[in-house]
């Protein structure tokens, strides 16, 4: 098990890596597209470095046999071998069950086009991608499987379930924070090599396995066994402003809602 997270946290944090490199100037609004070779129809948008494509258009010139849906917001596009979703404003894309974490969020023009990240959407699709000046793409690579799934379902029920109970009242980015701090802990010596030791390790998280989580704390498991990680140094975490030996002997990392982490 701890095999298969570590896989699928490096391979996020390799996508987390390939945003497109800042610029020396101000950013363009735009960015021309190719698909193998090809100009397509569309441009990139550029928001904070990273480069958003169409998913209507992103899907049919890297997969024309999918067919793509619009139903009350949700974009789905499905063909033989997956099927993949996104609403606007959600931080996430699903395809197969697997959950590709979106930090900005799909954007949303007023005309109901949704935008992803390019990168995002190719590792989706398997599909090869660079920057250039512009965005590459190349089809025929094989979209990620639901049976390559990095996580068990009695794994993410007790991430689930501690993450509610640690941070069941904070923000989606701060119920990922406490998953990461436990899976953070898996990668590092001394801990557990596994979620369940991390979790049931003496007074560490007494009680919070009875937990019921929460659809919300739920998804931030799956995203935080998926790979993403938005506190990639932090072992631990407390109410912000409240003494504990982390605070008193560790460097505070990041504070999101209510918690404090430190590493």
């Amino acid at each position: 098990m701890k095999r298969q997270i570590l896989s699928g946290m490096l391979a996020l944090s390799l996508l987390a890596c390939l945003t497109v490199p800042a610029l020396a100037v101000e950013e363009p609004a735009g960015a021309e597209v190719t698909v193998n070779g090809e100009p397509v129809y569309y441009s990139a948008e550029i928001y904070d470095g990273t480069a958003y494509i169409p998913f209507y258009g992103g899907v049919q010139s890297l997969r024309p046999d999918a067919e793509i849906t619009w139903e009350e917001g949700t974009f789905t596009a499905s063909a033989w071998d997956f099927t993949m979703t996104v609403r606007g404003g959600d931080p996430y894309l699903v395809i197969n069950g697997r959950y590709l974490y979106i930090p900005e969020k799909v954007k949303e023009w007023p005309d109901g086009t949704a935008l992803v990240p390019a990168r995002t959407l190719a590792t989706a699709l398997g599909a090869w991608i660079d920057w250039t000046g512009k965005v590459e793409l190349c089809s025929g690579g094989v979209p990620l499987k639901s049976e390559d799934i990095p996580y068990d379902e009695e794994t993410l029920d007790l991430l689930a379930r501690v993450i509610m109970h640690e941070s069941g009242n904070q923000p989606l980015e701060g119920k990922m924070a406490v998953g990461n701090v436990i899976l953070n802990r898996v990668n590092y010596p001394g801990f557990g090599s596994t979620v369940a030791e991390v979790i049931y390790s003496p007074n560490q998280f007494p009680g919070a396995t009875n937990a019921t989580p929460n659809v919300q704390s739920v998804l931030a498991a799956r995203l935080c066994l998926e790979g993403a990680n938005v506190v990639p140094e932090a072992l631990y975490f407390n109410g912000v402003g409240k003494s504990c030996w982390a605070s008193r002997n560790k460097a505070l990392i990041k504070v999101i809602g209510g918690h404090a982490f430190y590493g």
